[in-house]
């Protein structure tokens, strides 16, 4: 009667120690995939930092219409935005100019575009 008793002891503290070394690797990966989420988390944080604190420069603009071929004739700068005037052989090079310029931080407060003989001309204010 006492070795079935020490063999169901010993039965119950294996089960015990079992559990509780399950629960311990539960809650190390837990914490484990908390930090990765509070390191992901951050990243974004310090990614929208760096969006916000960056201002369009007239460089920036004459490099990003130089790679997509659009003339710019006037370029004044402004207290909050910049006013760009200039020409272009199709819209949608426009178009994906300006796309270019929000992701980099730029926002569009107003545009025109009008046709002429040779070449398309626009007209736009971009807040800085």
């Amino acid at each position: 009667m006492s070795l079935n008793l020490e063999h169901r002891g010993l039965r119950l503290l294996a089960v015990a120690i079992i559990a509780v070394l399950l629960a311990l690797l539960a809650w190390r990966e837990g914490q484990q995939r908390w930090q990765a989420f509070g390191q992901w988390q951050a990243l974004a944080g310090a990614s929208l930092a760096l969006r916000a604190d960056r201002t369009l420069s007239a460089e920036d603009l004459q490099q990003a219409a130089k790679a997509r071929a659009i003339r710019i004739d006037t370029l004044e700068p402004d207290t909050a935005h910049w006013l760009v005037r200039g020409r272009l052989k199709d819209e949608r090079v426009l178009q994906d100019w300006l796309l270019q310029l929000e992701r980099e931080g730029a926002q569009l407060l107003r545009w025109s575009l009008r046709r002429e003989e040779s070449a398309l001309h626009f007209e736009l204010a971009l807040q800085r």
